[in-house]
C-alpha cells in the first residue's frame, strides 16, 4: 500500500480516455474527477493536476490505476515519461471496496475515489518498465498465440470442406501432411487424380520438392491414386464446394507459414536472453517452448519470492478456511497468466510422454498414486516446475535431472 500522507493521481481508465483525480493524502482529494482523452492535448489536464499535487505537497505523486490491459498502456507510458511511479490495482480489489460501501454505486467519476482508497489501504503491484527485448518477446508471444488460434479455426474449416470433396481422406493419410495438401491443391478433386499415372504423380512430387520422410515418393503416388479410385466424392469437379476447399486450403497454408515464421523469430529473440539456455535445459522443453516460457515469465528480477511467480501464473491454491475446514487441497485460483500455465502444462506433458526421470515426473507419479486424477497431478507438477525455474533463474544453474 502507499503511504497515507503521499499524494496520488488516481485514474479510472477506459478506451480512449480516462477520469483522473488528485489526492493530497488519504481521504483528501485536491479536485473533482477530470476526464482526459488519451492524446497529447488530453493528458495536459492530468499533467496539470500532477504539477499542482507536487507544488502543494513537495512530493511527486504516484499514479494509480486499474490493470486494464491495452487501454492503460498510453497512460502508463505518459506517466513514465514524466518520471512518475505507476502502481496497478486489480479490478477485483477495487470491486471489493466498491461493494463494501453502504450504497455501492459505479460511475467513472466515483471509481477514481475507489481506486484511491485501494491504493492507500491495499497491497499494490508497481508497474515496472519492460526492457525493449522483453517487450518484443511478450508481444511476439501473444501474436503467435493469436495466429495459432486462427490456424485451429482454418484447419477446422478445411477439414469440413475436405470431407465433402475428398471423403475419408484423413483415413488414407494425414490431411495436413505436405504431400496430402499438395495433392488436394494440384488435383482439386479425386476424379482428376484417378486419371493420373503413378509415374507422373511421382515426378510431380519430385518437381514440387515435397518432403515425404522415410516413405518413398513412388509409395506416396501409389497410395494417393489408390485412395482416389475408391473415393466417392460428395460433389462434381465443377461444384462450388471445390472452390470453397481451395480457399480453405489457402488459409491453412497461410496460417501455417505465419506460425512458423513467428516461432522462428521468437526463438531467435529469446536466444539473446542470458537465461534462455537454462530454461531450454528442462526435459521436454525444446527451443520453441523455452522461448514461450521466457516471453511469458518476463524479467525474472521482478519476482522477489517464489510465491510471487506462482501467483503470477495463477497456480496458487484457493484458500477457504472455516471451522474444521483446513482450507487445503482446493483447486488453483487461475487468477494469473493463462498462457504461462498452458506452456508449463505442455512441458510437464512432454516429460510424462517421453518418460523422463526427474524430480518433476517423480512428483507427478507420487501425486497420482496418492489419488489425484491425471490433470490435477499434472497441475501440481506445473507448480513444482515453475518453482524449479524460479530457482534456476536465481542461481543460474541448469535443470537437474
Amino acid at each position: 500500500m502507499i503511504d497515507k500522507e503521499a499524494p496520488i493521481l488516481a485514474f479510472d481508465v477506459s478506451k480512449g480516455s480516462s477520469h483522473c483525480q488528485g489526492y493530497l493524502s488519504f481521504g483528501k482529494p485536491s479536485s473533482k474527477p477530470t476526464k482526459a482523452a488519451h492524446s497529447r492535448s488530453g493528458m495536459a489536464a492530468a499533467e496539470g493536476i500532477s504539477e499542482t499535487l507536487e507544488r502543494k505537497t513537495g512530493r511527486k505523486p504516484k499514479v494509480v490505476m486499474e490493470s486494464t490491459g491495452v487501454y492503460s498502456k498510453p497512460v502508463i507510458r505518459w506517466a513514465e515519461s514524466l518520471g512518475l511511479e505507476v502502481y496497478l490495482v486489480s479490478p477485483l480489489e477495487s470491486a471489493k471496496v466498491r461493494k463494501s460501501r453502504v450504497r455501492p454505486t459505479k460511475t467513472d467519476a466515483l471509481d477514481c475515489g475507489v481506486i484511491a482508497e485501494v491504493a492507500y489501504t491495499r497491497s499494490l503491484r508497481r508497474a515496472t518498465p519492460k526492457s525493449s527485448l522483453y517487450s518484443q518477446l511478450y508481444s511476439l508471444s501473444r501474436r503467435r498465440a493469436a495466429i495459432a488460434e486462427r490456424l485451429v479455426a482454418s484447419k477446422n474449416q478445411y477439414r469440413k470442406s475436405l470431407d465433402a470433396v475428398w471423403p475419408l481422406f484423413d483415413e488414407a493419410c494425414d490431411p495436413f501432411s505436405g504431400y496430402a495438401m499438395w495433392a488436394v491443391g494440384k488435383y482439386r478433386h479425386p476424379e482428376a487424380l484417378t486419371k493420373a499415372k503413378e509415374g507422373s504423380v511421382e515426378k510431380a512430387l519430385e518437381k514440387a520438392k515435397i518432403r515425404t520422410g522415410a516413405i518413398s515418393k513412388a509409395a506416396i503416388a501409389s497410395k494417393l491414386i489408390a485412395y482416389a479410385k475408391e473415393a466417392m466424392s460428395g460433389c462434381s469437379p465443377n461444384d462450388g464446394e471445390v472452390d470453397a476447399l481451395m480457399s480453405a486450403l489457402s488459409d491453412v497454408k497461410r496460417d501455417m507459414k505465419a506460425l512458423g515464421e513467428a516461432t522462428e523469430k521468437l526463438i531467435a529473440l529469446a536466444k539473446e536472453l542470458p537465461h534462455f539456455a537454462l530454461i531450454a535445459s528442462i526435459d521436454g522443453a525444446g527451443d520453441a517452448l523455452a522461448a514461450l516460457l521466457c516471453a511469458e515469465i518476463g524479467e525474472p528480477s521482478r519476482f522477489s519470492c517464489r510465491n510471487g511467480i506462482v501467483a503470477y501464473a495463477g497456480l496458487d491454491p484457493t484458500i477457504l478456511q472455516s471451522g474444521r475446514n483446513d482450507g487445503l487441497h482446493y483447486s488453483i485460483t487461475r487468477k494469473g497468466n493463462a498462457f504461462l500455465r498452458k506452456y508449463l502444462y505442455l512441458a510437464v506433458e512432454n516429460m510424462i510422454i517421453s518418460k523422463a526421470d526427474n524430480a518433476i515426473t517423480r512428483f507427478y507419479s507420487k501425486k497420482k498414486s496418492s489419488g489425484l486424477c491425471q490433470k490435477a497431478a499434472a497441475t501440481a507438477a506445473c507448480r513444482k516446475l515453475l518453482v524449479a525455474i524460479w530457482g534456476m533463474l536465481r542461481s543460474g544453474s541448469l535443470f537437474e535431472r
